[in-house]
């Protein structure tokens, strides 16, 4: 082989890697993760008869009420509200809890019950500025640790998820 032919290969070789480089780490706008004590989130919702209307919207609190353990499910609700914080770089206190709205799938099959994330207001505005969505969520508990992981997908200017 020509040493054209392999610096050229060589070239194209790299170009292709800097586009999917390029790609990749274009596609992703931030990530997110946080984790809470079920136990210590069961005795704040015990001592704090309003602590639920406070952070979560009805359709949440109605939701995580149907679950066999409704405080680990708003502990998950809660833990998914921070990360999303976290995926759009404000951190806490960035925008009101209650402007992330975790929602569930209806339907049979393998997706239902999938949970998913929607923004109102300023968390809307915030994902918009950075052009961050769709937000994918993740959420999992036991009955000592409730864990969510959202990644937020970089789009050109979009309407968040």
């Amino acid at each position: 082989m020509s040493a054209t032919v392999t610096a050229a290969r060589r070239d194209a070789a790299r170009q292709a890697g800097a586009l999917v480089a390029g790609a990749v780490a274009g596609s992703v706008a931030g990530v997110g993760v946080d984790v809470v004590d079920v136990a210590r989130f069961r005795r704040i919702l015990a001592r704090r008869p309003g602590f639920a209307a406070r952070f979560f919207t009805d359709a949440e609190q109605a939701d995580a009420r149907r679950s066999p353990d409704p405080s680990a499910s708003l502990a998950a609700r809660f833990a998914a509200k921070e990360a999303v914080m976290k995926a759009l770089g404000t951190g806490l206190g960035g925008f009101a809890l209650t402007e992330v709205e975790v929602r569930r799938a209806p339907g049979a099959g393998a997706t239902a019950g999938a949970p998913s994330l929607v923004l109102h207001g300023v968390a809307a505005a915030v994902a918009a500025r950075r052009r961050a969505g769709p937000l994918h969520l993740s959420l999992s508990h036991t009955a000592d640790v409730a864990i969510a992981f959202v990644v937020a997908e970089r789009c050109p200017p979009c309407a968040p998820s």
